[in-house]
């Protein structure tokens, strides 16, 4: 019996110790928290780095702000954005992957949020914010240091006899041909000319808000030192003689592999586009002014999933890509609006990708169109919101909605609906009569009626948007 009870006993005590041993090779996250070090500094988070899955895991919030970037959380889609100059680093809990300047890059293991914190691995850190990583395995830390500019070669007294002056290697690519050398950066008042002694640039374009810029990517090019105003940062800069841009700077913005960067600081929201040409060296662009809002319908149902039945035989999703298209048709007939549309044929569209479409635009507002159903005497027209800073905007479509409808006013309305509670941007959710009704249902497959409460939905959009 003694002998069958410290048996007993042995066993438990080596279960118990071995359980955080499995846990970790079962790539579990550890418990006790990783020391972090920035710039030598011990940074005390709320939440210390963790080993998730055999991944370092650090928050960004401490370490971002560390650096001078701006931080940003939306609760309602859990995404986090970095901004620091020009660059701009979008991450959502849970997604192994992150957008940098609008590009996709894939994470060693997906961000995870942590007592409101935000966590990253380690060497998407470093590779992103230009931070040096190391790990010390003998106290378990983090060490992250910012790089810093290669410093000034010694003075030293010069020869007697003038020597030579070293020439620097021609940048190549991986077949040792050089790379084109970017010799001429100008905004002249119609254009942005790009000129290389060589080769051909293939540039990639994004835009930055608050302030407005336009960052162009040239990958695969070197920059002239002719070109330096700051031969330490390898950059420069010059006049502006165009209408919609104040400065523009560029860079040499990578050397690993090389790429040049031009910043374009814009006066106003403009677009640009390129013209095509018989030399691949040279880039000419066209700035012309740019859609200031963008604004996203949502016509909804569709395909196998047609929403309401209609007293009339037909269904929801027919009435909802109706109006859609004609509220979407009226908008591209506005200067100060780049209208987009969630569907325009009888295709579904899950609630949430008509969500992410609007997101990913970083629409102005989202307006998605629907026909309400209830009981054969129910009648009438609703608004449905959602968040805080959607109310103002529900107020002022129901305002124009309800006038041309000439259906009872039911009211402006706070209801969770998918569209309008992941979006995030102000977001309203439209119920512009009731198909269960003969009246009302009448009325809504009606062309004039349709072609008035398009209108209307204009209207309220260009007053949400202060459009005249």
């Amino acid at each position: 019996m003694k002998l069958r009870l410290v048996t007993t006993i042995v066993s438990l005590l080596l279960i118990v110790l071995l359980l955080p041993a499995l846990a970790l090779a079962n790539g579990q996250t550890t418990d006790a928290g990783v020391p972090l070090f920035f710039n030598g500094k011990q940074l005390n988070p709320e939440v210390a780095p963790r080993i998730i899955k055999d991944v370092t895991m650090v928050p960004v919030r401490i370490i971002a702000e560390s650096l001078g970037s701006k931080v940003e959380w939306n609760q309602a889609a859990h995404k986090v954005t970095i901004t620091k100059a020009d660059t701009r680093i979008e991450m959502t809990i849970d997604q192994p992957s992150a957008s940098v300047n609008g590009v996709k890059n894939t994470l060693d293991a997906a961000p995870v949020l942590i007592d409101g914190n935000t966590l990253l691995p380690v060497r998407f850190i470093a590779e992103t914010m230009g931070i040096e990583v190391n790990w010390n395995d003998v106290s378990r830390a983090v060490y992250l240091t910012e790089k810093t500019k290669e410093p000034a070669l010694p003075v030293t007294e010069s020869p007697s006899q003038p020597s030579a002056s070293p020439t620097d290697k021609p940048a190549t690519d991986a077949n040792g041909k050089p790379l084109p050398k970017i010799t001429s950066i100008a905004a002249t008042a119609s254009k942005l000319q790009v000129k290389a002694d060589s080769g051909q640039l293939s540039p990639t374009v994004f835009a930055l808000h608050d302030p407005e810029r336009i960052v162009i990517d040239i990958p695969n090019a070197v920059l002239d030192p002719k070109l330096y105003t700051n031969s330490a940062s390898k950059s420069g800069s010059t006049v502006s003689q165009n209408v919609y841009i104040s400065n523009v700077r560029y860079s040499q913005f990578n050397m690993n592999p090389y790429s040049v960067r031009i910043v374009l600081d814009m006066k106003e929201t403009a677009d640009l586009s390129w013209e095509s040409g018989l030399n691949t060296a040279a880039l000419a662009g066209v700035l012309q002014k740019g859609a200031k809002y963008k604004v996203v319908i949502d016509p909804g149902h569709g395909d196998q999933d047609p929403g309401a039945k209609a007293v009339n035989g037909r269904v929801e999703k027919e009435f909802n890509l109706a109006m859609g298209l004609k509220v979407y048709a009226l908008l591209q007939q506005e200067a100060q609006i780049q209208p987009f549309i969630t569907r325009n044929d009888d295709t579904f569209v899950p609630l949430d990708d008509r969500a992410k479409f609007a997101n990913d635009r970083n629409a102005d507002v989202f307006v998605s169109i629907h026909g309400n159903s209830y009981l054969a005497s129910s009648t009438g027209t609703e608004t449905y919101y959602y968040k805080s800073d959607s109310v103002e905007f529900a107020d002022i479509m129901h305002k124009h909605v309800t006038a041309a409808t000439g259906l009872p006013d039911r009211g402006v309305r706070q209801q969770p609906f998918r569209v309008v509670k992941v979006t995030n941007m102000p977001a309203v959710l439209l119920e512009i009569g009731y198909l269960s009704n003969e009246g009302d249902t009448a009325l809504m497959f009606d062309e004039a009626f349709q072609d008035k409460v398009a209108s209307a939905i204009v209207a309220g959009i260009k007053e949400q948007l202060h459009i005249p």
